[in-house]
């Protein structure tokens, strides 16, 4: 019975995702709106007196830093390979997505703390009118850098970490709004705690499969699209081979995968035609482009 493999979508693998000009401008835009939301949030959260306006406020002081952080990881990741780092500088961009995943933890802790307080000793929140005005303000910035970053985050986990923030940002000032029209209907301050605890809900639940992606790069772990057994098949399928070992997958940053292996020839194989066939059928069926294979004659 014939073998049979699945073929790849190279375009979905974000291989040829954009480093330069044109992946800074949306990272650009997110990080102005982003300040201007922070400096109208912490100003109305102490005019206010919401812990909800202010918590959000302190999420997006984190949010500043991170996408600063990704703009920089993005233009880094674009720099030539050099003699000490032959590879490139790409896995910036990973390593800038661990530190924003595990700085929207360092947030959740900071959120829970000031909710504990205000459940022991709830306070009324003045001018729930500014409260909800600012709150919108900022949904709607909010929901500017998303539209602007919702195509680049799935080819990259820095534009992704980036988009995480703001989207928590954005169900952030929903949290917010929500807590405000609740304490404006019902006197209940109680709700403006209870919303902390949904950001902090929403920050938890995106963080983790980045932080997740990350360390699994970074520990030079198989791309999750890529089935070794698959690929072994494949080469074993290819006339001349004898056999497969020491396969290895690993990625430098997202869309980025690379493969290394040794090919075992047949007697009487031919190395130059293993090695055509064998870069032919990896990059067709599994689009990768980034291959070293040794051949190893028969004994």
């Amino acid at each position: 019975m014939p073998e049979t493999h699945r073929y790849y979508d190279c375009e979905g693998t974000g291989e040829e995702h954009e480093h330069g000009p044109q992946s800074l401008k949306p990272l650009a835009y997110a990080f102005s709106l982003t300040a201007l939301i922070f400096l109208a949030e912490v100003a109305g959260g102490f005019w206010t007196g919401s812990l909800a306006l202010l918590s959000d406020a302190a999420h997006m002081a984190v949010d500043v830093a991170a996408i600063g952080l990704g703009l920089f990881a993005a233009w880094a990741s674009a720099l030539p390979p050099d003699k000490e780092r032959t590879f490139g500088y790409r896995r910036v961009e990973v390593l800038a997505a661990l530190i924003n995943g595990l700085a929207l933890w360092v947030v959740v802790g900071m959120i829970l703390h000031e909710a504990y307080e205000r459940f022991r000793s709830p306070v009324p929140v003045e001018h729930l009118g500014g409260m909800l005005a600012i709150a919108a303000v900022g949904l709607l910035c909010n929901l500017a850098s998303g539209a602007l970053l919702y195509h680049k985050h799935e080819h990259s986990l820095n534009h992704k970490a980036v988009f995480l923030h703001v989207l928590s940002d954005a169900l952030g000032s929903i949290g917010a709004i929500g807590a405000g029209l609740v304490m404006w209907k019902t006197g209940w301050w109680l709700a403006d705690p209870l919303a902390s605890l949904f950001i902090c809900a929403i920050i938890l639940a995106a963080s983790y499969r980045l932080v997740k992606e990350s360390i699994h790069i970074l520990l030079e772990g198989a791309p999750s699209h890529l089935k070794v057994e698959e690929i072994r098949s494949a080469l074993l399928g290819i006339e001349g081979v004898a056999g497969v070992h020491d396969l290895h997958l690993w990625s430098l940053s997202t869309g980025a995968p690379s493969m290394s292996g040794h090919v075992v020839l047949k007697a009487g194989g031919s190395a130059k035609a293993v090695l055509k066939e064998s870069a032919k059928a990896l990059e067709e069926k599994f689009c990768l482009k980034h291959v070293t294979l040794q051949v190893e004659h028969p004994d």
